[in-house]
């Protein structure tokens, strides 16, 4: 009986750790370019395979917001990802945006800067 107990907490504290890993990447986009966005893809920095477009809709509009949810579930969280984000249906223009650390991100903004170029801000919202 005791042996059951404790692969009964063993199971529930891997489910739980496995749910944890499933959401910990999770993050809003928000989009204050001035542009829109018709595909976003992202990959782990350490492989770069795109995969399929993530986006819930068929577009971002220029003042959207967008959930973000990861079904990645690995050994380890991988934390650092490359975000691309196409302008147009070809998908010939884009841009690119590297190594945001996901696990310390609730928020992430894009933007254009003073100097005309895309940046980023991070916003972590601790729970």
């Amino acid at each position: 009986m005791k042996k059951q107990l404790v692969l009964i907490a063993a199971l529930v504290f891997a489910a739980t750790s496995w749910t944890q890993a499933q959401t910990i990447l999770d993050f809003q986009l928000v989009n204050k370019t001035g542009k829109d966005f018709y595909a976003v893809y992202l990959t782990d920095t350490e492989t770069q395979d795109w995969g399929e477009d993530i986006l819930p809709d068929d577009i971002v509009k220029d003042g959207d917001t967008i959930d973000i949810t990861f079904d990645y579930v690995g050994d380890e969280t991988l934390c650092t990802w490359d975000l691309r984000l196409t302008h147009d249906e070809t998908e010939v223009s884009y841009i690119y945006i590297t190594e945001i650390d996901l696990c310390e991100v609730s928020i992430l903004t894009l933007f254009i800067d003073e100097n005309g170029e895309y940046a980023f801000e991070v916003v972590k919202v601790v729970e």
